[in-house]
């Protein structure tokens, strides 16, 4: 297996407590956090204290190293505080979001997870999922420090203290901030769902957290004077590892949106001079469809978007830069073994994630095990030490990821120079007489027909061949897309076995909260079409 890239030697791992109080002494005006849609920021003297005044308030409802702090439905800024106020003390932080994956996936996880705390915000109207054995409490927003509370109590958690307030007196001793934790403790406990819903929960030490901050501060080229916009849930890894870890790391400024809004993206980046924003292929489809209508310099100060989480064609890549002029950064990761490839500003290739990340060993090979030689299609394979420690099973136990070789289920291929190009999920592959087909393949062929903007290609059963190839078309605005012509189109470019049987039209993709596309939804779509014909058009073959 190739060997890990250091570039340069690596920081000593410090506490979050250790980087805060450093940052504290270094730039205590400078803004830390900035809520981009409350337009309030908060300077990292204010951040530091605020996190110790959080920290106290979890300390005196029980919470020390170690204990499962769940923060059910919290929105950043607010979820940023909590996190950082339970890190203060050791805690392992478990994000949940209840409302999304429904109250009784939500009370299935809690059993497994077992927590000693579950934090939910004031005005949530249901707390039950918690159980009856685990302490309940609520917090005040910090982003409202003006509205008028009915404080509960034991059972509230205020981060909107203001001098003088009974909190912000309390002085209690916290633990030592250099040594509260260390690299090989728990961290986090995070429920990640892929494309299968089925939620499983991924158990990270802070070793992973730090390895995979210093990558992206490697892909990115960034530095304390950036500013970065994150509007992805923090309940995902990528979220963490991309934006909330080198924030801490650096002392840069974080801005944050509690979801991303197409009408207000421009003047995110213009008022808050962003200089890096998150990005995945679902929002770039969004400012595809409706461009934009800003201002001359509107992103001047916007020098790349990252796209990650969800395959990124290379049409829908070239469009976006033509339209916008900010370039992107695709990159590679999984909520296992975090980053593992990624484009950087100064060597980038679109179509492919650029190459492996510095701090993991990866490789791609063949069925037996064998490193794949240049342009040749094989099975991902990663380790290393920012690999998650495990999957956290029902009963209590720990499914191990890290120690031993990680075998995704992503089909790639790397180039001579390096770059790797992504093919498709193993599971995503179509075997049509035993020819293997390749999902991107035909997709991207298909996207660059003017007419189409989105498409997903997938097999389904066939009594001659196994499978057969389909596809599900989304029109561009205003287009009216003809399958017998598209269908052509293809066949200019891809062999008769790639060719799609059938091509269906439809408004949207089926895509998971993360921008993934639900091919199971679309398989279910392919058979009630077959079976009724009806609410769509009927499919172009021949």
């Amino acid at each position: 297996m190739s060997s890990a890239r250091h570039p340069v030697a690596d920081p000593t791992w410090r506490t979050v407590a250790a980087l805060l109080e450093q940052h504290r002494l270094e730039t205590p005006d400078k803004p830390a956090i900035v809520d981009v849609d409350g337009q309030v920021s908060m300077s990292f003297e204010q951040l530091a204290q605020a996190v110790d005044a959080i920290a106290r308030q979890l300390a005196q409802r029980g919470v020390t190293k170690g204990t499962r702090v769940v923060l059910a439905d919290c929105e950043a800024p607010d979820k940023l505080l909590l996190w950082l106020g339970a890190w203060r003390l050791g805690a392992i932080v478990c994000p949940l979001d209840v409302l999304f994956i429904g109250h009784e996936t939500a009370r299935k996880l809690l059993d497994t997870i077992q927590p000693d705390l579950v934090v939910f915000p004031d005005d949530a109207a249901n707390t039950d999922v918690a159980g009856a054995h685990v302490r309940v409490v609520r917090f005040a927003s910090w982003t409202l420090p003006d509205r008028v509370r009915a404080i509960r109590g034991d059972d509230s958690i205020n981060l909107a203290l203001k001098p003088g307030d009974t909190q912000s007196l309390d002085t209690t001793p916290l633990p030592d901030a250099a040594t509260v934790s260390d690299a090989s403790d728990i961290a986090s406990m995070c429920c990640t769902s892929g494309t299968t819903g089925i939620p499983k929960i991924v158990v990270y030490d802070h070793a992973c957290y730090w390895l995979n901050g210093l990558d992206s501060i490697d892909l990115l080229g960034l530095s304390r004077d950036d500013r970065m916009l994150e509007y992805r849930s923090f309940d995902w890894y990528s979220a963490q590892i991309l934006s909330f870890i080198p924030f801490l790391q650096l002392g840069s400024t974080l801005c944050v949106a509690r979801r991303f809004s197409r009408s207000r993206f421009g003047d995110w980046i213009r008022e808050q001079q962003v200089t890096v924003c998150a990005g995945v292929p679902t929002v770039l489809n969004m400012l595809l469809e409706a461009p934009l209508d800003m201002p001359v310099g509107t992103f001047a100060s916007l020098r790349a978007m990252t796209c990650s989480t969800a395959p990124l064609s290379p049409v829908q890549w070239r469009r976006f830069e033509q339209l916008y002029g900010i370039r992107i950064l695709n990159l590679y990761g999984s909520s296992e073994a975090g980053w593992m490839c990624g484009n950087r500003l100064q060597r980038r290739k679109i179509g492919t994630v650029g190459y492996p990340a510095a701090h993991i060993a990866f490789d791609i090979v063949d069925p037996e095990g064998v490193s794949c030689g240049p342009e040749v299609e094989g099975q991902v394979v990663v380790n290393g030490a920012k690999l998650a420690l495990g999957v956290l099973q029902r009963d209590g136990s720990l499914l191990p990821i890290r120690g031993t070789p990680l075998f995704t289920r992503d089909i790639a291929a790397r180039d001579a120079q390096g770059f790797v190009r992504m093919a498709a999920r193993m599971d995503d592959l179509i075997i049509r007489g035993g020819v293997k087909i390749v999902p991107q393949e035909i997709e991207d062929v298909m996207r660059a027909h003017p007419q189409v903007q989105d498409v997903a290609a997938l097999g389904v059963p066939d009594p001659v061949y196994g499978q057969e190839t389909v596809c599900f078309v989304v029109a561009q605005p205003g287009a009216a897309p003809d399958g017998k012509a598209l269908r052509a189109h293809c066949r200019e470019h891809l062999a008769r076995e790639k060719l799609p049987k059938e091509v269906f039209v439809i408004a949207a993709l089926p895509r998971s909260a993360r921008g993934k596309i639900l091919r199971d939804a679309l398989r279910q779509q392919w058979w009630q079409i077959v079976n009724s014909r009806r609410d769509l058009s009927e499919p172009e073959c021949e």
